[in-house]
């Protein structure tokens, strides 16, 4: 009895490792994570978090001092990419647009390219836009 127990315990012990090695295996690095937290905050509404969480990534990877693998650039230009999107979607147009520019930089796609565009076409309208205002401004107070 004694050995058929001894058993069982080395056998569960075995599977538990096995387990646990899976759960490891299977979870993404830090930066994985952080994309994803910051996706989450981005749906959520918490756009401040979100640019925090798409910056640390930019930060990890940039201040790595070794050669990006494909995989980490195609991270880093999604993090700028997500970057874009945060700051367009709060109106800051000038830099979603520089950070939408370095992310088709790094990974020229048409998912980047199209991004690219729409934000300067954004800033472009935003600009039209204060001209108009400005000049209605000195037209009125004249």
């Amino acid at each position: 009895m004694a050995t058929i127990l001894n058993i069982n315990l080395s056998s569960l012990k075995y599977l538990l490792l096995i387990f646990i090695i899976f759960i490891f295996a299977g979870c993404n690095n830090r930066t994985e994570l952080a994309i994803e937290r910051g996706i989450q905050f981005y749906e959520w509404g918490k756009l401040e978090e979100a640019i925090l969480e798409f910056k640390y990534v930019i930060q990890d990877l940039e201040l790595q001092n070794k050669k990006l693998k494909y995989k980490e650039i195609k991270l880093l230009s999604r993090a700028h990419h997500n970057l874009a999107v945060a700051y367009a979607k709060k109106k800051w147009y000038k830099d979603a647009v520089a950070e939408a520019q370095i992310a088709f930089n790094f990974f020229p796609s048409d998912d980047n390219r199209k991004v690219l565009e729409l934000i300067q076409k954004k800033k472009e309208l935003q600009e039209s836009e204060q001209k108009q205002r400005t000049t209605q401004a000195k037209t009125t107070s004249r």
